[in-house]
């Protein structure tokens, strides 16, 4: 089923993802985290930022505790308003986060600022994804207003359910497009 609008894709995979039951998630989040630890991408970073994890996304706090033992520096997302948007703050632990923005995980007073260049790896939350690396957000547009300053060119890779991957969602000229996507069924690259 094509929807028109990205809010018609938001309201699907929201329902959708809220439906699948914390077993079946567990699962799937297993097998996207084993994909993930074992790519390329992973092993040939050494600072990624990547996204916190909430609600019924696809989990991160185990990537991030995992890659900190293994020596990657993590740095994660912190909205101080609306109108700044998103910078991104290194981390050493989960003591290091606390609610902030919507209630999502963000980075305490303290933590030092990432510089977008230091970064070489990403990895982006998301609602609804295509087969032609477009990302459909949460509608806040401060990944795309982010991304847009990075310089260089970094993997951006989407963690998600295959449910959430569509042939075409729609995209504005501003949408920063991903590398690839991580699902429970597949690794995709673009």
């Amino acid at each position: 089923m094509a929807f028109i609008s990205k809010k018609e894709y938001r309201e699907e995979v929201l329902t959708k993802r809220s439906e699948v039951a914390i077993a079946v998630r567990n699962q799937w989040d297993e097998i996207i985290f084993n994909k993930l630890i074992n790519s390329d991408y992973y092993k040939n970073s050494s600072v990624i930022f990547t996204f916190v994890s909430f609600k019924d996304e696809v989990d991160s706090h185990k990537f991030i505790e995992h890659a900190l033992r293994d020596g990657k520096k993590i740095c994660v997302p912190k909205v101080p308003s609306k109108k700044e948007g998103m910078k991104v703050y290194f981390i050493n632990n989960f003591e290091d986060l606390k609610k902030g923005y919507f209630d999502i995980l963000e980075p305490v007073e303290g933590c030092i600022e990432a510089s977008p260049e230091e970064i070489d790896f990403i990895l982006m939350p998301g609602v609804a994804f295509d087969k032609q690396g477009n990302r459909i957000g949460y509608g806040a547009g401060f990944y795309d207003r982010f991304l847009s300053q990075l310089k260089n060119q970094v993997p951006k890779i989407a963690l998600a359910y295959d449910f959430q991957l569509y042939e075409k969602v729609p995209a504005d000229e501003f949408d920063v497009r991903i590398d690839g996507i991580i699902t429970e069924k597949d690794f995709i690259t673009f």
